[in-house]
C-alpha cells in the first residue's frame, strides 16, 4: 500500500501577520468548516456516563451525538421512537 507523504502547508512570503490569529490557516482547517449545518453544544456528564454514551453508541454503530439528538426529538414530539 502506498504511503502519502505530508505536505508542509507554507505561507507565501510577505502575507504573514504579527499575531498568531492573523496567521491562522482560515481555508485548509479541517473538517469544522465542512459541516456549517447547525450550532455545536457543550454540557457535562460525569465520566462513568460518557463511557457508558460511547459503549451504547459503538454497540449500535451510531455517534453519540447522533444519539443525544434523537433522544431530544422524541423527547420533544418531533422523532419517531427508536
Amino acid at each position: 500500500m502506498a504511503i502519502k507523504k505530508p505536505t508542509r502547508r507554507v505561507m507565501p512570503v510577505g502575507e504573514a501577520s504579527m499575531t498568531l490569529m492573523g496567521n491562522q490557516d482560515t481555508r485548509n482547517k479541517g473538517d469544522s468548516t465542512s459541516r456549517k449545518k447547525g450550532e455545536c453544544i457543550t454540557f457535562w456528564v460525569t465520566e462513568e456516563q460518557k463511557q457508558e454514551m460511547s459503549t451504547y453508541a459503538a454497540e449500535h454503530n451510531t455517534t453519540v451525538s447522533r444519539i443525544i439528538i434523537k433522544g431530544l426529538e422524541i423527547r420533544m414530539g418531533k422523532g419517531q421512537s427508536l
